[in-house]
């Protein structure tokens, strides 16, 4: 089975945080879609199995009205076998989700899964990162969607942001609690190179990230969420039983799938992945003369081998160690022989049944465990 990414490289404004592909300015939207569009007919016999999950990501989804996104489901549903698909998740803004648009998801598109960036609850946390939507929006967007008949919601939550007090992040987990959203994914605030917070922080204009308040909060987020029968699958991931995310599930499972749009990524499930090109207009321009702009790479055995412990170990199912002798060389096996020996004996890991996980009270620690498994010429 396989899964289809699309995309979509806009958004209204530029979070502080981000340094995601998208464009702020919406002149050649209409072209764009219709780009995609091509793209998908162009690539439709890239994948060989049927497509088990659809993800519209972004940039933000949400900013495409009805014609779009019927334009760009018919072209699915004509071109690639959707007959087993499971899943269809849709990301948006809280401030796009109104009921008119919702009835449209639900009632006139395949979409069943719903991920809404509400990011925080507490409206100084969401104008710190500029975002455009407040709390009070965030909300009543889940409260009617609901209403609607999505079941299947999830939300995005940072934590560790300056303004984001032990008090406030305890107030965020119990409102979306409250809300009872079945999935959640949380991250800790980062700060990526060619981002306002990084222009921010090297000026000295806000503090850099307090790292022992981030790990507190992690701490604070998993018990909180466990307290309430969340399942914590993946490191920043958090589902009740039936609502992990099937899509993202199947990249930590090295399935195959597809990408289309700007900056999009594709991996055919064995040894090949390739990216569309991270701008707009040479995407576009590309797909006029029905070609793509992209690169490409064979993924060499240590690469595989550190993408693969890189996945494994960020989940609840870890990593097989059959499966890693079947797969990999000798001498990549006794490097990962001795970074597991090393690594369990300080009770990082822990191996039962030939899987190895990390330890629970090392998981936010779990980047840097993982780096030792990493085999580096």
């Amino acid at each position: 089975m396989s899964g289809l990414y699309i995309h979509i490289p806009f958004c209204v404004k530029k979070c502080n945080y981000c340094n995601f592909h998208f464009s702020t300015q919406f002149n050649y939207k209409p072209q764009l879609v219709h780009a995609i569009g091509k793209e998908l007919i162009l690539r439709k016999n890239e994948l060989l199995t049927p497509i088990k999950t659809i993800y519209f990501g972004g940039g933000t989804p949400s900013i495409l009205n009805f014609k779009e996104l019927e334009y760009l489901f018919h072209i699915i549903n004509e071109h690639y076998d959707t007959s087993e698909t499971s899943e269809v998740t849709f990301e948006a803004n809280p401030d796009d989700l109104s009921i008119e648009y919702l009835q449209f998801l639900k009632n006139q598109t395949p979409v069943n899964r719903l991920s809404i960036g509400v990011q925080s609850f507490i409206d100084d946390d969401i104008k710190f990162m500029n975002r455009k939507h407040n709390a009070d929006e965030a909300i009543q967007c889940i409260k009617s969607a609901k209403d609607i008949g999505f079941d299947n919601i999830t939300i995005d939550l940072i934590y560790g942001a300056q303004t984001t007090t032990y008090e406030r992040w305890l107030y965020t987990l119990e409102k979306a609690i409250s809300l009872d959203i079945p999935h959640i994914s949380s991250y800790a605030l980062t700060v990526e190179p060619k981002t306002v917070f990084e222009a921010q922080i090297r000026k000295k204009i806000i503090s850099p990230i307090d790292e022992e308040k981030q790990a507190n909060q992690f701490e604070m987020l998993r018990k909180k969420l466990i307290e309430h029968d969340y399942i914590q699958y993946e490191f920043s991931n958090f589902g009740k039983v039936n609502f992990f995310s099937q899509h993202n599930t199947s990249y930590w499972k090295n399935k195959p799938y597809l990408g289309i749009g700007p900056s999009a990524h594709s991996y055919n499930g064995k040894d090949k992945r390739s990216w569309n090109i991270s701008h707009n207009i040479k995407y576009l321009k590309a797909l006029e003369k029905n070609m793509r702009n992209y690169e490409e790479e064979v993924i060499s055995e240590k690469d595989r081998f550190n993408e693969k412990i890189m996945l494994g170990l960020r989940t609840i199912w870890g990593i097989n160690i059959e499966e890693l002798r079947n797969e990999f060389s000798y001498s990549l096996m006794k490097h990962f022989y001795n970074e597991l020996k090393l690594l369990e004996e300080t009770n990082k890991v822990r191996v039962s049944h030939q899987m190895v996980t990390i330890h629970p009270d090392s998981l936010f620690f779990t980047d840097g465990i993982i780096a030792q498994f990493f085999f580096i010429d």
